[in-house]
């Protein structure tokens, strides 16, 4: 395989590739799971060249990994065949991340993972960690500000589903906030409301989804008067602000990552933003830039000292994407306790989260995922098995944490750490640890002895944090070490992707997915088809009578048939034949 030796893009050039990427990068850049021989090594996966990179025939799982030493909009990926030969790649997922054991998916429009997109190259970046309890703020020059148009770019990553990004009010009812909340990034602006004329002119827009998966998420704000484009990562959304005011007046300061006052640790409604930001910028001012310097127009609450670095939190989440997957991995074996903790996300109805058989034949523990729901099954040799179930709608594409703790007829399941309600079985059984844990799935195998059995569907979506009787799983030391097995898994990476965000259905369509599809459910909107793009109805009365309706009365019609315009209700008197 060969990668190109272009192209990157420039900040200030636009749609042309200007610069070489690949050409130019040293040999200690090119780092693969294995090689073929030295005359395939990393270091010749570029174009043009006598040889290319080819793994060893033994490796299950190739990758290639490139160090480009600092952030790039990529424009494409190329590939190439080996020199004199007919060997050349069909089909590869592209990830892409800022450091080595975290990693994220790309795909493009219509589910291909075979593209690019990342930032634009930068010269410098700036940076700032908050931890909840710490707030930037920056101070407009004179009194307020009035703007007519506003340009606000603003890089951020976090963990949290909700925080406060960016927030500023006005005396007249003039807002301008940006928070995240349940992953999404929510925008309101009101230039103004009018009590006489009873105009509301808070306008919300949101964009982006699943936001908290500690990868680089890229917000550019732009507005005109009314007019204004809310971009977030590769997603647009525009929309004309309610009211008639075209100027955004603000008092004199803005709050970057949290409101931080004296008894008011934060907005009662949002909790401040933790996580980091990167290159903020209001309508040109680097406020990262200046909090650095300590300039007179930026203050920080209770003068606490912020951090200018991002400390990144070594996760570790793994990807269960294959029609096989599954990870096996050791656990004590013969204890009277068992104790399993685990984060997943997916959003799939059904499927194998852990098995595991117990020692001395005294039988097997499951748990999977069913109708949103986590089953907890215990079988035992010679009796009836026992089931039990608990949460609710955990399939909806957030994190949820499973943890599990059991000993002789006690067996305790939390979720989501509410450790007010947790499941409690008291049924009589025995506890006798196995030395095997299976996650997502169990292999295809003929050995009967502890083996893995189960009739659930494999698990797709992401797992992370996993604790086996208290120790937390070290993946590479397992696997480095062979202590473990797995098939059709993606380390350091998290590859969920919400189908339904920008919702694919038209017409006010319902969108459900899964992991790899989604289906629209038209019912009630007067349109059919799988994107709810086809009217139900006729366009107009002669439409009706040609198509075999001869009596009069009151029909529904849809003259635009597949367009904005709503169907509606007319009376139609038809002529005779």
């Amino acid at each position: 395989m060969s990668l190109p030796p272009e192209c990157a893009e420039y900040p200030h050039m636009t749609g042309e590739c200007v610069d070489p990427l690949v050409s130019g990068l040293y040999a200690s850049s090119f780092l693969a799971s294995s090689r073929y021989n030295f005359l395939y090594s990393a270091n010749f996966a570029k174009l043009y060249g006598s040889s290319g990179w080819s793994p060893s025939p033994r490796d299950r799982q190739p990758w290639l990994q490139v160090d480009l030493g600092r952030k790039y909009r990529l424009l494409a990926i190329a590939t190439q065949g080996t020199f004199n030969s007919y060997d050349w790649i069909t089909k590869y997922t592209l990830l892409y991340g800022d450091r080595p054991d975290s990693w994220t998916p790309y795909i493009m429009k219509g589910g291909n993972s075979v593209g690019a997109t990342e930032a634009e190259q930068l010269k410098y970046s700036y940076v700032l960690q908050y931890n909840g309890d710490d707030s930037v703020v920056y101070i407009y020059p004179g009194t307020r500000s009035r703007t007519l148009h506003d340009h606000i770019a603003i890089n951020f990553k976090t963990l949290e589903q909700d925080g406060l990004l960016l927030h500023s009010e006005g005396v007249q009812g003039d807002l301008f906030t940006l928070e995240l909340k349940r992953g999404r990034l929510y925008l309101h602006i009101s230039l103004g409301s009018s009590v006489i004329h009873k105009v509301d002119g808070r306008t919300t827009l949101t964009a982006g989804s699943l936001l908290d998966n500690l990868h680089w998420h890229y917000v550019t704000i732009k507005r005109y008067g009314r007019q204004v484009n809310f971009t977030v990562d590769s997603q647009t959304v525009t929309a004309i602000c309610n009211g008639e005011f075209t100027h955004l007046d603000l008092d004199n300061q803005l709050y970057v990552g949290g409101v931080i006052e004296q008894n008011l640790p934060h907005l009662p409604t949002m909790p401040n933003f933790r996580g980091c930001l990167e290159n903020v910028f209001i309508n040109g001012v680097n406020i990262i830039d200046k909090a650095q310097r300590e300039e007179p127009d930026i203050r920080i609450p209770r003068k606490k000292k912020m951090h200018f670095a991002c400390r990144d939190i070594l996760l570790k989440p793994m990807t269960f994407a294959g029609p096989n997957n599954y990870l096996q991995v050791p656990g004590f074996f013969r204890k009277p306790r068992m104790f399993v903790k685990f984060k997943f996300r997916s959003w799939d109805y059904t499927g194998l989260l852990m098995f595991t058989r117990f020692a001395d034949d005294l039988g097997a523990l499951e748990l999977g995922l069913s109708e949103g729901q986590i089953n907890v099954t215990i079988f035992q040799p010679g009796k009836k098995k026992l089931q039990f179930a608990a949460g609710y709608r955990l399939n909806d594409g957030y994190w949820h944490t499973v943890d599990l703790a059991a000993r002789d007829n006690l067996l305790t399941l939390t979720i989501d750490e509410e450790e007010g309600s947790p499941l409690k079985i008291t049924n009589p059984f025995t506890i006798r640890t196995g030395d095997r844990y299976f996650f997502g799935g169990c292999p295809k195998t003929n050995n009967t002895i502890r083996k893995c059995e189960t009739k659930l569907n494999r698990f797709h979506g992401c797992m992370q944090h996993i604790f086996i009787d208290n120790e937390q799983l070290d993946i590479d030391i397992i696997l480095q070490r062979q202590w473990g097995r797995y098939a059709e898994l993606l380390l350091g990476t998290c590859g969920i992707t919400d189908r339904c965000s920008p919702n694919p259905c038209e017409h006010e369509g319902r969108c459900i997915q899964s992991w790899d599809d989604f289906i629209c459910l038209c019912e009630n909107t007067g349109y059919k088809g799988e994107v709810c793009h086809m009217s139900v109805y006729k366009e107009s009365c002669e439409a009706y009578r040609l198509s075999g309706k001869y009596w009069s009365g009151n029909y529904t019609i849809d003259p635009d048939l597949s367009g904005p315009l709503k169907p509606f209700e007319v009376y139609c008197k038809m002529k005779s034949k």
